[in-house]
């Protein structure tokens, strides 16, 4: 798997005035190859009222760190297909930041939805949210790019069967449409879904990146460590699917990241992991 994080393990480091360029030259030195530009932990990169990336200043990471990859996560209501002006303008922006951010590599925009509930969710027609989903997603293709869906506190089960439903209308496009898969976020699903049952369900064609962090006593953890995902299960099976795609850490921010972010790999490594820093 290619070793990455998600910008929110800088949010301390970036309220400290620590550039995120500096940040990324220190994860790229340490073998870093995948990074994750989460809204609200951009630094200069975002507009600090509206929090819509600055995209002629995202263009400048590319070239000066061309063995990345990039992508944009944006916190988005993606299963609401009854959007308004600004979220037309967010999404837009986000298409056009994720191309921005490619360099050598495809545009990539990942959304999680942290907006419709589960009550929500059920109240519109499958079919007619995934064509809404569809269609965010050719706007994707149309730029040579991915769009990746990421599940939040909905229930799982019906997620993935309007993702699932999405590719199908997407025919020969569905590779656009992935899953970012977090096994932590399994765990606020209204449905209970079982971590172990969900990643052997998953084909690995239709994972775009892998979440890696740590639930225990109620919250998410600091590190990567023992806790309620049993992360040894979890990289079995994704090793013996075949998965090779990016794995990103997205553990809570600290004053010694760094280190935690350390610790985190050995214990995975540990588990069976193998990252590629290369």
């Amino acid at each position: 798997m290619i070793l990455g994080l998600v910008s929110n393990c800088w949010h301390q480091q970036l309220a400290e005035g620590i550039s995120l360029e500096k940040l990324i030259s220190r994860a790229a030195e340490s073998g870093y190859r995948a990074i994750e530009l989460r809204q609200t932990c951009l630094g200069r990169f975002e507009d600090p009222q509206t929090f819509l990336p600055r995209t002629k200043a995202l263009a400048d990471l590319p070239q000066a760190f061309p063995e990345l990859r990039f992508d944009l996560a944006l916190a988005f209501p993606f299963l609401n297909p009854f959007g308004d002006a600004f979220l037309d303008r967010l999404f837009e922006t986000g298409v056009a930041a994720s191309q921005a951010l490619s360099g050598r590599f495809h545009p990539h925009l990942r959304l999680v939805d942290l907006d419709t509930s589960a009550e929500r969710l059920t109240a519109v027609p499958l079919p007619d949210l995934a064509a809404h989903l569809a269609r965010l997603t050719r706007r994707l293709i149309q730029t040579g790019g991915w769009l990746s869906l990421e599940h939040a506190r909905q229930p799982w089960g019906g997620f993935l069967a309007l993702v699932l439903e999405a590719r199908q209308l997407l025919g020969e496009e569905a590779p656009g449409l992935r899953i970012c898969y977090d096994p932590a976020n399994l765990l606020m699903a209204s449905d209970t879904p079982e971590p172990t049952e969900v990643v052997r369900g998953l084909a690995p064609e239709t994972l775009s990146m892998l979440h890696l962090k740590q639930f225990r006593d109620q919250e998410f953890q600091q590190l990567v460590g023992p806790g309620e995902i049993d992360w040894r299960r979890q990289i079995s099976v994704l090793k013996s699917s075949g998965y090779t795609g990016p794995a990103l850490f997205e553990i809570a921010s600290h004053a010694r990241i760094w280190e935690h972010l350390d610790q985190s790999r050995i214990y995975l490594e540990g588990l069976g992991a193998s990252f590629n820093r290369q």
